[in-house]
């Protein structure tokens, strides 16, 4: 129990605040030159949504059914993430092959 409150706390404080900035296009500086910072951002909140998928469940005390439909939902977001950082690389090595951003 004490391992998913750490999660959801850790991926609160830490991820989600750089997720929501590169979504609305801010971001570091040594990212910016490598292409879409948006698309990054909403593969951050794809794996975001993984973690509350998979932990809130879990501290609210779900059924069994529940917690497998739940990890169905954390399995699919986790695919959605793959095919999102798929298109983001694609579209980075694209940008830097005719130099833009």
């Amino acid at each position: 129990m004490y391992v998913n409150w750490g999660s959801l706390t850790g991926f609160t404080t830490l991820w989600l605040p750089f997720a929501v900035a590169q979504c609305r296009g801010r971001t570091l500086p040594w990212l910016r030159h490598r292409g879409p910072v948006r698309l990054l951002g909403a593969a951050g909140l794809a794996l975001y949504g993984v973690v509350v998928a998979n932990t809130v469940p879990r501290l609210a005390g779900a059924g069994p059914g529940t917690l497998a439909y739940s990890s169905y939902v954390a399995m699919a977001l986790t695919g959605l993430y793959g095919v999102l950082l798929v298109i983001y690389a694609v579209k980075a090595s694209a940008a830097s092959r005719t130099g833009c951003a």
